[in-house]
């Protein structure tokens, strides 16, 4: 009785708590929810209009004048989508380029960078690259023969003179930026140069990963979070010019191979810088093994990550997410860590800036402000992203849709009716689209296709090489072309022979992309006997059979020294084939 009158005597309690929680879940709810909401990436409307009036703001200045900052004013504007034939930016080239017509007392025309020398020089470098790197590639060779000159014998550069110095890591990272950007625009850099540069970083890296401003100078040698970020991301680059793909780089092979190609059609096509013979020597093996600028990459990222500050970094707060942004997209890093630097950075930068479309770091506004637009636009991710847009119709061979509605950028078949679907990005799911073309859109399988391999592991790509394989004969030419193109990134030299054979199909297309791929799985620049472009380099005055008749010869004789150069370097275990070695011995007499 006594136990009962206690329960009893609970029921209203019990009931009154759970009105009270009818009552407040919501705001509870809501609560927990608002850290939640204030970690979510800002709208991307709001982030473009953000970039929008830091543009407006940037060239509200009419002329930058001859140093460094109008280099940069201008790189910030191409990154945010201002057209390199504008009047602004026409203006900002003509001020880089009088720093290349300057004249010395023998009247002989030389290079000298503005006030700003080294940064002015490697900023310049990655203007006149993002324009036009063929139109200003004597320029791009004389300013990276003045970055050369200048790198001091440490593998670091600093101001003019013969201050006493051990480098400045901002400085450097700078010039290391503009050697990228001329190895992307064909320049090859002597590997000395990147392996005195990859010395530097990792003698004066702290025990704990991060770099000083100067190493050399006491008070300025502690670690800050702009020149971590900036040594760390100067590794990134390094470790890529010295190994591309994990291997030390050999003397035809620019790292940076796929920035920016000529498309036929859909796919892209090769176009290998030739590289001279006195280029060639520039290639050496590097003498600072791959396993230890990996190792100060990985102490530099766990640096960053381990003291990740978007308030208050050390440093120029602004200059600061400029480097965060470059490591992520050199590692391929959505986040750093638990931490997402774009979303956080976004935020920061939304709240900062000002009335008049600027910001203000721990400097000048225009310099603020182009470190904010580039972060933002994610300047770096272009730099190095394939630029894959499917043209509306590629070369003939894309036009028309297949029959399919106009709007199906992803799509699948679910009981024989065409849905929306989002492509994934998963190489399974892509080449079952390809295998069945009729019931997929072919330009947006290919679109994605190209961004999983190009962006992705490539060991999935050559375990689906079997699948690949089988798409060759397939009936639909653009799924040949595609898997041609897919078979050439496997890096797998026993897919050559699939290649070779595919000089001989009948769709020009697919000889050309066979040709392109042999050319990239190679190294073989101007590849061995059929153009590029093979309808370009007959003569127009022929009819259209005699045209046919002459690309046809050429795909012939392609097909045959294609097949030698394979017969010279094939698998051991190919080459010592019985019927092979028998149809080669001289005939008995």
């Amino acid at each position: 009785m006594k136990n009962k009158c206690a329960e009893d005597t609970r029921k209203p309690v019990r009931h009154h708590m759970l009105l009270l929680l009818k009552m407040w879940m919501p705001a509870l709810i809501l609560c927990s929810l608002v850290p939640a909401m204030g970690r979510a990436q800002p709208p991307q409307a709001e982030i473009d209009a953000a970039i929008k009036r830091g543009v407006a703001f940037l060239k509200s200045n009419p002329n930058y004048g001859r140093n460094g900052l109008n280099a940069f004013v201008a790189y910030t504007l191409l990154k945010a989508g201002e057209s390199p034939d504008s009047p602004y930016i026409q203006n900002c080239v003509k001020n880089i380029l009088a720093d290349h017509n300057q004249k010395n007392a023998k009247d002989e025309l030389f290079y000298q960078p503005g006030g700003d020398y080294n940064y002015c020089a490697g900023v310049q470098l990655m203007v006149l690259e993002a324009i036009d790197p063929e139109k200003y590639h004597a320029e791009i060779q004389t300013t990276v023969d003045f970055l050369i000159e200048t790198q001091h014998s440490s593998g670091s550069w600093y101001y003019p003179g013969d201050i006493p110095h051990n480098g400045d890591t901002s400085i450097t990272q700078y010039a290391i930026l503009g050697l990228w950007a001329a190895e992307r625009a064909g320049i090859q850099i002597p590997t000395t140069v990147w392996d005195k540069a990859a010395r530097w970083h990792l003698s004066t890296q702290l025990r704990d990963g991060g770099f000083g401003y100067h190493p050399a100078v006491a008070s300025e040698s502690a670690a800050k979070h702009t020149m971590c970020v900036a040594g760390t991301g100067s590794l990134f680059v390094i470790s890529m010019m010295l190994y591309p793909d994990g291997k030390s780089r050999s003397p035809d092979q620019n790292p940076t191979d796929g920035a920016k190609k000529k498309r036929f059609g859909f796919l892209e096509a090769v176009n290998l810088t030739d590289p001279s013979e006195a280029d060639k020597n520039l290639i050496t093996k590097p003498t600072i093994p791959l396993g230890a600028i990996e190792n100060g990459k990985s102490k530099g990222e766990d640096w960053v990550i381990k003291n990740y500050n978007i308030r208050n970094p050390t440093g120029w707060p602004i200059y600061y997410l400029y480097g965060l942004e470059r490591i992520a997209a050199l590692a391929d890093a959505k986040k750093l860590g638990p931490h997402d630097w774009y979303a956080d950075g976004a935020r920061q930068l939304l709240t900062t800036q000002r009335d008049d479309g600027s910001w203000l770091g721990a400097g000048n506004s225009p310099p603020s402000t182009c470190l904010a637009i580039i972060f933002l636009s994610k300047a770096t991710l272009k730099s190095i992203k394939p630029k894959y847009k499917p043209d509306a119709v590629g070369a003939g061979l894309l036009a028309g849709g297949r029959g399919l509605p106009k709007n199906l950028a992803e799509v699948q078949m679910r009981n024989g009716k065409v849905e929306s679907k989002s492509l994934t990005g998963d190489l399974t799911e892509l080449l079952a689209q390809l295998e069945d073309p009729a019931n997929a859109d072919l330009e947006a399988t290919q679109e994605s296709l190209i961004e999983t391999i190009t962006l992705g592991d490539r060991e999935k790509l050559i375990q689906q090489k079997e699948r690949v394989l089988k798409l060759i004969e397939a009936r639909s030419p653009d799924v040949r072309r595609t898997a041609v193109w897919a078979l050439a990134r496997t890096n797998d030299f026993t897919v050559a022979p699939r290649l070779i054979d595919a000089l001989k199909d009948p769709d020009l297309g697919v000889r050309i992309e066979a040709r392109n791929g042999l050319c990239t799985l190679s190294r073989k620049i101007r590849g061995l006997g059929l153009p590029e472009d093979p309808l370009a380099d007959v003569p127009e005055n022929l009819d259209e059979k005699e045209r046919i008749k002459i690309v046809n010869q050429w795909s012939e004789e392609a097909t045959k020294r294609w097949q030698k150069w394979y017969n010279s370097i094939k698998p051991f275990e190919e080459k010592f084939n019985l019927y092979e070695i028998l149809n080669q011995l001289p005939a008995s007499k």
